[in-house]
């Protein structure tokens, strides 16, 4: 994994994991506001931005907490806040159930599915949709860009527009479809028996319109003790679509925690 630090003297560390076809530049804007209150790591998770994880490894969930946590560790931070959006979310969670962390964000994530033969059956799905990126890339971005799931509550301005598209069409095909495979939906853990033993504050981000993550982060609410759900008019991406709310929501949690 590929680390980008921003060290301003705190004594608070905020970990910041990017969803799927994103990297660490999807928060370079972020950074700017959030500085003022917490030191900053960006990670590029593996198969992703300037990563370059060894292929031979198998990018399990146990492996990327491990690697995760050596980074974090070579520094004395008296809190660790951990956020993560999507893909990173799902990351962020596994983290938070076997390492100490201060707090947690999630956004627009979930702690798997609960059944096995539905983790087959995502398999089966991100195997289809790895073999559809390796074939052709370019017809996989577009495609991905047109899902329902990504529809912004407002249309996006020109430069969101132009930031998205250009860290989606810089990512290396091979590395996602084995980030699919590895620690996509379908390989994750079933995390749901064990959200009762979180014993942090754990913050739930939602967008109004995204109606599946809604459900499941209400859910989620239930069996955190200490948790807190926040929806904001938007899709899936709260913080491409509303960048300072987003930051805003953020740094307030941080104050809290």
């Amino acid at each position: 994994m590929n680390s980008h630090w921003t060290k301003e003297g705190h004594g608070t560390l905020l970990v910041m994991l990017h969803g799927f076809m994103g990297d660490s530049r999807t928060y370079t804007d972020a950074v700017r506001r959030l500085r003022t209150e917490t030191d900053i790591l960006r990670v590029d998770l593996p198969g992703h931005g300037a990563d370059r994880s060894d292929l031979s490894e198998t990018w399990s969930f146990d492996w990327i907490a491990e690697k995760l946590h050596e980074v974090i560790s070579r520094e004395s931070y008296q809190q660790v806040i951990l956020y993560g959006y999507s893909m990173g979310g799902r990351i962020a969670l596994y983290y938070a159930l076997k390492y100490p962390v201060h707090a947690l964000i999630l956004e627009s994530t979930s702690p798997g599915l609960e059944r096995a033969e539905e983790r087959e059956e995502r398999q089966r799905i991100d195997q289809a949709r790895g073999d559809r990126l390796m074939l052709d890339y370019e017809q996989f971005v577009q495609h991905w860009e047109n899902l329902p799931l990504f529809k912004p509550a407002v249309p996006l301005n020109q430069a969101q527009q132009q930031k998205l598209s250009t860290i989606r069409r810089s990512q290396e095909p091979a590395g996602l479809k084995k980030a699919l495979m590895d620690y996509g939906t379908g390989s994750q853990p079933n995390l749901w028996p064990e959200l009762a033993e979180l014993n942090c504050p754990v913050l739930l981000l939602t967008g109004t319109l995204d109606q599946k993550f809604k459900t499941i982060n209400i859910d989620m609410a239930q069996r955190i003790k200490d948790s807190r759900h926040i929806e904001v008019s938007a899709g899936h991406s709260i913080h491409v679509e509303h960048p300072e709310i987003f930051d805003t929501i953020v740094l307030e949690f941080i104050k809290e925690a």
